[in-house]
Order: structure tokens, then C-alpha cells, then sequence
């Protein structure tokens, strides 16, 4: 709504309507009523090509209605025309960024910044572009201007303060969050990172305590709740764990470590059966879906290697996160095959055969029956 008012603005005043062109009104009142369609078919052959505020107007235009390449090429013609135009740098600037291709939005922004020098949200959107181009270094430097332009604003807050951490500033990261929640103790986004620099400057209470103030405000985020969890575990706070665990599992969000840190917690209040359950929990999250899916492929790369010790390892485990039947197959194959090992191999067919169940993947199904009838022309009992 800011950028159509100023648009408007700018139609009001500019005073650069032509006689036999474009009628302001008009295009006032397609774009008050988002029939960009029709003010694009209404402005394209009525702009001078040679003005940059018309083409920045049809450029506009093309971008309020979703025609993103159109908005950028036309964006790139009025910065020919015009260099200084600061709606031209912007606009080309935002949709190179919402495009990804942030190491051209960087150039953009550093121009408006030339421009506005004085503007922390220009230096705000010139270093977050930085940070997203792999500019770390030249991201945070121009973090520190709009910080210092602005340090009420939340997200470079949050964000100043993380750079800080990141750099194991942890004093001087804790202070940032601690001078901005003085003003405002309401931010999500700086709570979130308060709870981190206070554990990381080892004020335990303080992050428990910001830990409770994130849950009256109803946020989830798992990665900021394990330094509160944490926090609250050190403090020997036991049933506050629990607590912040129950908080998170009723919303889908009790992660491994927030598990681990309540199976602790259970342990610590001598909960035994508890922690157990929780701790096999742990475990369910540390078996990833696909990982014994990646062992039975290493397996294969070891076979056609002829190298069969490190092939049957890998199946192993393969076998041990899935329990998949054909892994004992497999391994038998291998014992058979590449070790010459007949014994051991019929160990895993009859393990194979008693671990079947009918209805299982056609592979397995044919498997299933030849290994039946091998056994049965061999004399071996199933």
C-alpha cells in the first residue's frame, strides 16, 4: 500500500503528463482497483520511452501485476535514462533479490546508499543482501551502519547480535539483546536470540526466564527452546524441562536434543521407565529414513569392488536400522559368492526365508521362491 501511495503521489505532482498522453485519473484508478492489465495496455504505448518517470510508472506496473522479467528489463531502461532514480534502484533491486541473484541486488542497493546515506533501512536491505550473496565480511560491516542508524529495529538487532555470536562475542552479543528487550521486551525475534546470547554468557536464569516469557508468547522455534531447556537442566529446574518438552510435543516441535534434555531431566528425578521412553524416542530421531538406504548403496560400491568385508559391514547396519529382510539376502549372496563361504551364507537364506511375509515386494517375492526351492532340492529344512 506505502509503494501505491507514493506512485500516486507521484502522478499527483509530477506534473509530466503530456497532452496527448497519459491521463492521470485514469491510470489512478486502475491501479487503485489492481487492474494492472489494463493499465499496462493503457500505458505501453503512451509512455515516453525517453522519460524516466513515465517508464518507471510502467515498470511499476508490470510489477504489481506479476509480470516480474517485463518489471526488471523496463527497471534497467529507466537507470539508462536515470542513474539516481531511487524507486528504479529499489524496485530492480528487490526482484534480483527475490530472484536469488543477490550478487547483482548488492550494486543496487550499495547505489541507494550512495544515495541515502542516511537511511538504516538502505543499509538494513544492502547487508542482508550481502549475507544471502556469500559477502560475509562486507554483510557485516554494513549490518554494523544500519545497526547504528536504527538499533530499534528488531530483525538487525537479532541479526547484529547472532554476527557477534558468531564470532564468539558472546558479551558483546548478549549486550545488543539486552539493551534492545530494555526498550521493547515484546520482539520475538530478539527474544529468540536474547535466550541464546544469555546462555552463552552463562546467565542461566535469565534465559530460563526468557524461555517462559517465549512461551506466553506462543513461539515455537526447537533450535532457541535447547539453550532454554539446557539452561533450565543446569539450574537442576528438572520439572521446568518437562514442562518446555510438553510445551514443544503439543505443537509438533520436540526435536532430539529437546528429548534428550527431558529423558535427563527424567533420570534426574529418578524416572527410570520415563527417560527410557524417551531416550528410545531419541533414537527413532537419530535413524534417519534414508540411512540404511545409503548403507545397502555403500555395500553395493563395496561388492563391485570385490572388497566384501567392508560390503557385509555396511549391509549389517543396513539390516540393524531397517530389519529389512532382503538385507539378510544380500549378505548371504555375498558369503556365497565372493567369500565362498556356503555355511554362513545358508544362515542368512534361512533367516531370510523365516523373516518373509507374503504380499512383499515382487523382488523379494521371487526370491522368496527360489530360495524355497533350493532348499528343497538341497535337503535343508527351512
Amino acid at each position: 500500500m506505502r509503494n501505491f501511495i507514493g506512485i500516486i503521489g507521484w502522478l499527483c505532482l509530477s506534473g509530466t503528463v503530456r497532452a496527448q498522453g497519459i491521463d492521470r485519473n485514469r491510470v489512478m484508478e486502475y491501479l487503485q482497483d489492481q487492474q494492472y492489465d489494463e493499465a499496462i495496455a493503457y500505458l505501453r504505448p503512451k509512455v515516453n520511452l525517453h522519460d524516466a518517470r513515465e517508464m518507471a510508472l510502467l515498470g511499476y506496473t508490470y510489477y504489481q501485476g506479476g509480470k516480474i522479467a517485463d518489471a526488471a528489463g523496463t527497471y534497467e531502461k529507466v537507470l539508462t535514462l536515470d542513474s539516481t532514480l531511487i524507486p528504479a534502484l529499489q524496485y530492480l533491486a528487490t526482484i534480483r533479490s527475490q530472484q536469488e541473484r543477490y550478487g547483482e541486488a548488492v550494486p543496487l542497493y550499495q547505489r541507494i546508499v550512495q544515495l541515502k546515506p542516511a537511511s538504516a533501512a538502505a543499509w538494513k536491505q544492502l547487508s542482508f543482501a550481502a549475507f544471502s550473496a556469500q559477502m560475509p565480511d562486507s554483510g557485516f560491516v554494513w549490518l554494523q551502519q544500519a545497526y547504528q542508524l536504527n538499533p530499534a529495529d528488531a530483525r538487525v538487532a537479532a541479526r547484529t547480535a547472532e554476527e557477534w555470536m558468531e564470532r564468539k562475542t558472546y558479551p558483546r552479543a548478549d549486550s545488543i539483546t539486552r539493551a534492545f528487550l530494555e526498550k521493547d521486551s515484546s520482539a520475538a525475534a530478539v527474544l529468540m536470540t536474547a535466550a541464546k546470547t544469555a546462555y552463552m554468557v552463562k546467565n542461566y536464569r535469565r534465559t530460563a526466564g526468557i524461555g517462559e516469557q517465549l512461551q506466553r508468547l506462543n513461539v515455537v522455534s526447537p533450535n532457541t527452546f535447547v539453550y532454554v531447556i539446557a539452561a533450565n537442566y543446569t539450574l537442576k529446574r528438572y520439572q521446568a524441562c518437562i514442562g518446555i518438552y510438553q510445551y514443544l510435543l503439543d505443537r509438533n516441535a520436540a526435536s532430539e536434543n529437546i528429548t534428550f534434555y527431558t529423558a535427563l531431566a527424567r533420570t534426574a528425578l529418578r524416572q527410570y521407565r520415563e527417560s527410557n521412553e524417551l531416550l528410545l524416542r531419541c533414537i527413532d530421531f537419530a535413524k534417519s529414513s534414508s540411512l540404511e538406504s545409503y548403507y545397502s548403496s555403500m555395500a553395493i560400491n563395496y561388492e563391485n569392488m570385490q572388497q566384501f568385508r567392508p560390503a557385509l559391514a555396511s549391509l549389517d547396519t543396513s539390516w540393524y536400522l531397517s530389519q529389512k529382510p532382503l538385507r539378510q539376502y544380500s549378505m548371504g549372496r555375498i558369503y556365497e559368492t565372493g567369500l565362498h563361504n556356503g555355511h554362513t551364507a545358508m544362515k542368512h537364506y534361512k533367516r531370510f526365508l523365516q523373516l518373509y511375509k507374503p504380499g512383499s515386494s515382487p523382488e523379494e517375492t521371487e526370491i522368496h521362491q527360489y530360495l524355497q526351492s533350493r532348499m528343497k532340492t538341497q535337503g535343508y529344512s527351512k
